[in-house]
């Protein structure tokens, strides 16, 4: 809900295309450039392929380098088995062609809402049927791969890309 008490009309569904429309552009753009498909992320495997962002933030400080075959790895507050549990939950609603709200009732998805719902509750917005359940996986999943050079501050490395 907006400040004013008004639902974003279809926040979710956006929020998929958005996205999708971004990774297809990336792939695109690989293509273009003579470029292979970049792999699919796992919570379990190694992420072969390092990464040098040669960016800075505002204050300075460089973007930490991630070198080949760096792993996941729990965080203070949210480990790898979270996100695994999350996605496996997601996944298995897509499946079933419903989804669980916070009181447990079934909302169907394979109909022209959807793409709305499964979108919020990917995002993790204030629309998400059920936050606790599905948990936060788009936003989480952008933190681990960020912390994944330092997951435990050790170095005092800012996040990364």
């Amino acid at each position: 809900l907006l400040k004013y008490g008004v639902a974003k009309d279809r926040q979710g569904e956006l929020f998929w295309y958005a996205h999708h429309q971004l990774s297809v552009r990336f792939d695109a753009e690989r293509l273009s450039n003579n470029l292979r498909d970049v792999d699919a992320l796992h919570w379990d495997k190694p992420i072969l392929d390092g990464f040098v962002p040669k960016a800075i933030y505002k204050s300075g400080v460089e973007f930490p380098t991630r070198p080949d075959n760096m792993k996941f790895q729990d965080l203070e507050g949210l480990t790898v088995n979270d996100m695994k549990q999350f996605e496996s939950r997601i996944r298995k609603s897509i499946a079933l062609g419903f989804v669980l709200d916070i009181n447990g009732n079934k909302i169907a998805v394979n109909n022209t809402e959807g793409t709305d719902i499964l979108g919020s509750l990917l995002e993790s917005s204030t629309r998400s049927v059920h936050p606790y359940y599905y948990g936060s996986l788009h936003n989480n999943a952008h933190v681990m791969l960020s912390r994944v050079t330092d997951p435990k501050g050790k170095f005092g490395l800012a996040p990364g890309v």
